[in-house]
């Protein structure tokens, strides 16, 4: 190719990403150990619980998370909840696993250190821990229609020295990932 087409798509690539703001995606690291038990940690960009076309949307600064009263935080907790229950399936085998307790955290979305009045992005982390289904040596993950973003998902076990990375669409379920299952005894019938 030609330096100066080279010179050109270079220009209009930095151009239209100075005039663009981030798109919305969601991360999730899903580390599991050898004893069968696992943590999720769920990074979502707020503006998926803003609104129905979260693109739409610039970043989501501090002030937005900061100024917002106790009742308004635990608001914005709980939707954040109902959107990872309708969008996320954690699935073990033949078991799906209801969302498991959800705890939160507001994060800056550019550093993932806390917040500061200066903050650009928001973001929240939702930290999900559970213990794999008895029996259960497979792990799949399950992404709703309707969420609106793409998903980047990190898996990990204890075999592996680098996390294993998918991308998925909305719609699209992740491709089995080895796991240990619980060594706990099932209830006896």
């Amino acid at each position: 190719m030609p330096f100066q087409l080279r010179l050109l798509l270079l220009t209009l690539f930095l151009a239209a990403s100075a005039s663009a703001h981030q798109v919305p995606n969601m991360t999730i690291e899903a580390d599991f150990d050898s004893q069968g038990h696992f943590a999720v940690k769920v990074n979502v960009d707020p503006r998926v619980i803003l609104s129905d076309q979260p693109t739409s949307l610039p970043p989501v600064v501090a002030a937005w998370f900061l100024e917002q009263t106790p009742e308004q935080v635990k608001a914005t907790f709980e939707k954040a909840v109902a959107y990872l229950s309708e969008n996320i399936k954690l699935q073990f085998g033949s078991v799906v696993l209801p969302l498991p307790e959800v705890t939160w955290q507001a994060m800056d979305g550019i550093t993932n250190l806390p917040l500061t009045p200066e903050t650009t992005e928001v973001h929240l982390l939702a930290t999900i821990k559970a213990t794999v289904p008895v029996r259960q040596g497979t792990f799949v993950l399950g992404f709703g229609q309707a969420a609106q973003v793409s998903l980047i998902l990190l898996l990990k076990n204890p075999s592996l020295t680098e996390p294993k990375v998918m991308v998925l669409f909305p719609g699209e379920t992740s491709r089995p990932f080895a796991v240990v299952g619980s060594s706990a005894q099932e209830p006896a019938p």
